[in-house]
């Protein structure tokens, strides 16, 4: 397709690495600008456990980084790896939803949950071994408020069996959801939480419930602090379950105020998006459009 099409730039995402060093070998025979957006660095996760093969992936990686015209990424976290494994140009692009988003909503679902109290809704859709739902069912077990849990049955049976073995009564697992019902979910709920401990990410969700108008509750890491501010409180202090449930009292105390800073930060996070953007098309010697 590439050798058919010859495009100008060819913007390929790590993971999968392979798919980036194909792009990379391609580019050095055709000429091509090659960018590769990092979701991560691969060989850093904890994904691939056998030693020798993250060995391999990490030569792959640093290959690929030190080749590419230009190095994107979604967290300043990744970006300071990138350039310390060789990247000679490295951009963070934020991920950025647009408030269009909950336009085409669809509430069905989420005129179902009860009606007393308060609901947050925690998105668990990929499974990740650091994501931390059971923190959430403990700090709020004996608060009034309904947690709603997210994504394919497969990877929440674990988090079903921890909610059963705590005995906790005010779970819903929604299971996964269309589109226009989860993000009408997101747009209705009173909260957004997202307890992952992994170390660099920002959680997608992020920006989706700022895009909704929704206060999130988040786990403290070096890249939602960068992200957010070290004062924001909507970054817990430490992810630990008497911290966790302090900091939803104090949100559902605040709720007016915590949906106030939610559309600052909203307001805060599209402008630096778009300083972000004029910087990847300076890179490129093209001009933004829209």
């Amino acid at each position: 397709m590439l050798v058919e099409s010859k495009p100008e730039v060819v913007f390929v995402q790590n993971p999968p690495i392979f798919a980036a060093l194909t792009c990379v070998i391609y580019g050095r025979i055709y000429r091509v600008k090659i960018i590769i957006d990092h979701h991560s660095v691969w060989s850093m996760g904890e994904i691939i456990t056998n030693p020798v093969v993250k060995s391999f992936i990490n030569s792959v990686e640093k290959f690929c980084v030190s080749r590419a015209y230009l190095n994107t990424t979604y967290t300043d976290c990744w970006e300071y790896v990138l350039i310390r494994i060789g990247a000679k140009k490295a951009l963070t692009i934020y991920d950025f939803v647009d408030e269009e988003w909950v336009e085409e909503a669809d509430f069905t679902f989420a005129e179902r949950l009860p009606k007393e109290g308060k609901v947050v809704v925690m998105s668990c859709g990929g499974g990740h071994a650091l994501e931390r739902p059971d923190l959430l069912f403990e700090a709020c077990r004996d608060l009034n408020v309904t947690l709603v849990i997210t994504g394919r049955k497969r990877f929440l049976r674990k988090h079903i069996r921890k909610a059963h073995e705590l005995n906790v009564e005010n779970v819903v697992f929604a299971g996964f959801l269309s589109d226009r019902e989860y993000r009408g979910l997101i747009a209705s709920c009173d909260f957004v939480a997202d307890l992952s401990l992994q170390p660099y990410g920002i959680p997608h969700v992020v920006t989706e419930a700022l895009a909704a108008g929704r206060p999130i509750i988040l786990g403290r890491n070096p890249a939602v602090e960068k992200l957010l501010g070290k004062d924001c409180p909507f970054v817990i202090p430490e992810n630990d379950v008497d911290t966790i449930r302090r900091a939803f009292v104090l949100a559902f105390e605040n709720q007016k105020d915590y949906v106030k800073l939610a559309a600052e930060l909203y307001r805060d996070l599209k402008k630096r998006r778009g300083e972000q953007l004029e910087r990847l098309f300076g890179q490129m010697h093209l001009r933004a459009r829209g």
